[in-house]
């Protein structure tokens, strides 16, 4: 694998529903999309993540298809995936609103899918550019499920639509309009782990062209007996994952490349800030592996 697959992969592997994607959107984006889905249909308030948007993108089969096997989803390793899944763009999203504030101008989703963000986006992020960056089809698909839920495209955003067989990350988002002398901040989720250290480093190394003060979200897959346990579903749908770290690990590549700073979320902090106090026992997933840095 190398940089071409930056941008499109995320955890296929996932419980308690066999529907099969709509045709406009791939298998990893839908069930992501029905993981964010489901957390205001079955779990308690407050929300870890209120994605509003999730729901109208899958239509009305799928969500009585989540009712109807609620039971089946609030099983621990689906309460664990589903809360990582919520809580990494939840973290992604409050770091983000944390950079507008220090000014940062543009955002850039890596690997887009499903994403709602930039369609239940607050007033603060309005006066971004708001970036998502896909594979074509993987955007076309995208853009059909958007006009047919009936939600409109913002002014503020457009589809940086880059094949990675064909072009790197860099010249992809020169092309696509990316002004690369704005402060910068980018998302990349569930993805590392299906890519070699060179890919990764590459995509690292195109963050770090952005102005100082620029910055990335992304996850990791950590070195343990979860990971690994995750990792085998994937690789029974074909694909593997080839990339694991510790958190040492992680913050020694990103201090080697050039970073200024970084940021892991522990758990003790997650369940702090996001499930105190919560009367259903949904909690932090057992293993958090998410990290922001700073260029």
């Amino acid at each position: 694998m190398d940089q071409t697959e930056a941008t499109g992969r995320d955890e296929r592997h996932t419980q308690g529903t066999d529907r099969p994607a709509p045709r406009a959107a791939s298998g990893t984006a839908f069930f992501v999309a029905v993981l964010r889905a489901a957390h205001l249909i079955i779990d308690g308030q407050p929300p870890v993540l209120n994605d509003t948007v999730a729901a109208r993108l899958l239509g009305g089969e799928t969500l009585a298809q989540i009712r109807a096997r609620a039971d089946e989803l609030q099983t621990p390793p689906n309460r664990g995936l589903r809360s990582h899944v919520l809580l990494r763009s939840r973290f992604t999203e409050d770091t983000l609103m944390d950079a507008v504030a220090d000014g940062v101008e543009q955002y850039v989703l890596l690997g887009a899918g499903l994403d709602s963000f930039a369609y239940r986006q607050p007033s603060w992020a309005r006066r971004l550019s708001i970036i998502e960056v896909d594979h074509p089809s993987s955007q076309a698909g995208k853009r059909e499920v958007l006009a047919a839920a009936g939600v409109e495209i913002p002014p503020n955003v457009r589809f940086a639509d880059v094949d990675f067989e064909r072009e790197t990350l860099a010249h992809g988002l020169a092309r696509t309009g990316v002004d690369t002398s704005k402060r910068t901040f980018f998302s990349w989720l569930g993805v590392t782990m299906y890519l070699t250290r060179e890919a990764i480093e590459a995509t690292l190394r195109t963050v770090l062209s952005f102005p100082r003060g620029s910055g990335i979200v992304f996850t990791y897959a950590h070195t343990d007996s979860l990971a690994s346990q995750l990792a085998r579903g994937s690789a029974s749908d074909g694909e593997p994952w080839v990339s694991y770290f510790t958190p040492e690990e992680v913050e020694a590549m990103l201090r080697s490349l050039g970073f200024s700073g970084t940021r892991f979320l522990s758990r003790e902090e997650a369940q702090r800030r996001y499930y105190a106090n919560r009367t259903d026992g949904f909690e932090a997933p057992p293993r958090v592996s998410v990290v922001a840095a700073t260029v």
